[in-house]
């Protein structure tokens, strides 16, 4: 017997590093995904995108590191933008105790609260403005930690956390729990890799195996031989060894006929090769893979005690009594991870796969972490249409027609009425404005000047308007001809800018090294309650190669 399969441990555990990824984020968006700070004269809102988790190496290989990245938006109450932020943040893996009804349980985790300022970093930002307050309340949220990157195991013995790198196919690298019944066993150097896609893998080595079958013996009633099965079957002789894939059973016995009333007995050898199973309902049974024996007549007698008899008796109490000893006793079967936990929040429930993988030096146990992921929650939003420049709140129809290729978000009304959108007529009448602007340019384009190339036109806000007490400041509008159109005989270029703020803008056209530009007083248009519009739009024309952009003015 030995503790090679889990490397001289009592117990060893295997983490897929998926896995890992998933229960932080569940566990860190159920406990953080939205976070209210406040802040003198102004509060901060904040929402989490699904993190990212990912081993990171230590000078120190006894010390367990992992890196998570935090993609987040942030909102100020007194600023009508936001930012887009992204930070990483370096922590310790450690125990998390959990009382679970009455039993201990502990879980990997990652904990923040020793991190160093270098640690926490902020990488990306779309707004500087929030900077301070937004790094103040990661490491705030950050405090708040153990965060779970595991189910909730059995907490007997001592567990240590390592993380690897060198495991083939695992270039992310692999997390693992050994489990020490006393003292500190040194780990080891490498791994090898025995998770066969499971989400955990649990190895018991066969110094727990051994004794786990040696109990199931005298279970059976076959710890003193030779023993009587039943009045026709006696086994004389029993082995049972572990076998990569299997656990043979071979051994002898006598079984006894009756002859015109004269018992004959017949000697016979016998060899069973079974694989355990775990059912739905968490019991362990057998599945008998084939068996040997070297007399015909005595099969009928001999079958109860291959397939359901005390063969069965035998092998039904094993992974129990294995994962028993693995705890030291304070478990009952394969519960050696939590099949539930007492909120959401604390980890993942864990059940056991129904095929463990039996080694010539112990069992592999998988088991199957259910991860449920919080609800997707993301900052409400004003909904803008980029053609027809009107905004729309949630649950207007017609904001729910707006494609995605035609969407513009706004974190609030104000930054909405800043872009020079205004508001729906039936949703946010009070932010109605029936006046708007249509620009069109005419370009056109000769045989041979700047032969192939495109017309761009760049029309930029150049007005000071103030809407509804906020002063505009709408984005630049740009489109680009790649085609001609034949107008008067000339190959000709037509460009449209619609539903532009009527104020003045500075147009400039461009084709090659050709360029012209001007400033124009965009007209005014108003939308009547009837539909129909009146006034005019404006126009520009131009022609490749010579210089001015001229209005028309009809």
């Amino acid at each position: 017997m030995s503790l090679d399969l889990s490397h001289g441990f009592f117990g060893e555990v295997q983490f897929n590093t998926q896995t890992v990824r998933q229960v932080f984020a569940a566990n860190f968006l159920e406990r953080a995904g939205t976070v209210r700070m406040s802040f003198p004269g102004r509060e901060l809102s904040m929402w989490f995108d699904q993190p990212g988790v990912a081993l990171v190496k230590h000078p120190d290989p006894a010390v367990a590191r992992v890196e998570v990245t935090l993609g987040l938006f942030a909102r100020l109450s007194d600023r009508s933008d936001e930012a887009r932020a992204l930070f990483t943040a370096r922590g310790t893996i450690k125990d998390r105790k959990l009382l679970v009804g009455t039993e201990t349980r502990a879980c990997p985790s990652v904990d923040f609260k020793d991190a160093a300022p270098a640690d926490i970093v902020q990488t990306f930002t779309t707004n500087s403005e929030y900077d301070d307050p937004v790094a103040t309340a990661v490491r705030k949220v950050l405090q708040e930690s153990p965060f779970a990157l595991g189910p909730l195991a059995d907490a007997s013995g001592k567990r240590f956390y390592r993380t690897y790198f060198d495991v083939p196919n695992h270039p992310q690298g692999m997390l693992v729990m050994f489990i020490a019944a006393f003292g500190e066993p040194p780990t080891p150097p490498t791994v090898t890799e025995r998770r066969f896609s499971s989400d955990a893998m649990l190895l018991v080595p066969d110094d727990l195996v051994k004794p786990a079958i040696d109990k199931g013996l005298a279970q059976a009633g076959l710890a003193t031989l030779p023993a009587q099965l039943n009045p026709d079957v006696k086994v004389n002789s029993l082995q049972v060894s572990l076998q990569n894939g299997h656990i043979r059973i071979e051994g002898s016995g006598t079984n006894t006929t009756e002859v015109l009333s004269i018992p004959i007995e017949t000697d016979f050898t016998f060899k069973a090769f079974v694989q355990p199973l775990v059912n739905a309902d968490g019991t362990v049974g057998i599945h008998v893979i084939s068996t040997q024996q070297d007399l015909v007549g005595a099969g009928s007698a001999f079958a109860d005690f291959i397939s359901a008899g005390a063969l069965t008796r035998l092998m039904e109490r094993l992974l129990p009594e294995a994962i028993s000893g693995l705890s030291l006793g304070s478990i009952s079967g394969l519960d050696f991870f939590a099949s539930n936990t007492p909120r959401r929040d604390d980890s993942a429930p864990a059940t056991p796969g129904s095929l463990p993988i039996i080694f010539a030096n112990g069992m592999g146990i998988r088991f199957d972490v259910h991860v449920s992921m919080p609800n997707d929650i993301k900052p409400p939003y004003i909904r803008g249409h980029v053609d027809s420049k009107q905004f729309h709140v949630k649950g207007c129809q017609f904001g729910d027609l707006i494609t995605f290729a035609h969407l513009r978000k706004f974190p609030s009304t104000t930054a909405a009425l800043a872009a020079g959108f205004d508001g729906c007529a039936v949703c946010q009448p009070e932010f109605h404005v029936p006046e708007f602007g249509d620009l069109s340019i005419v370009v056109e384009h000769p045989e041979g000047v700047q032969p192939g190339l495109p017309v761009t036109v760049r029309a930029t806000y150049a007005g000071d308007l103030v809407r509804f007490g906020v002063t505009l400041v709408p984005a630049a509008e740009e489109d680009v001809s790649a085609e001609t159109i034949m107008s008067n005989g000339v190959p000709t270029h037509f460009l449209t800018f619609d539903h532009l703020v009527p104020a003045d803008w500075t147009v400039l056209a461009t084709a090659g090294t050709w360029s012209v530009e001007t400033a124009v007083r965009v007209g005014t248009r108003v939308l009547a309650p009837d539909g129909s519009v009146e006034g005019k739009g404006t126009q520009l024309r131009a022609t490749v190669g010579k210089p001015g952009l001229v209005q028309v003015i009809e």
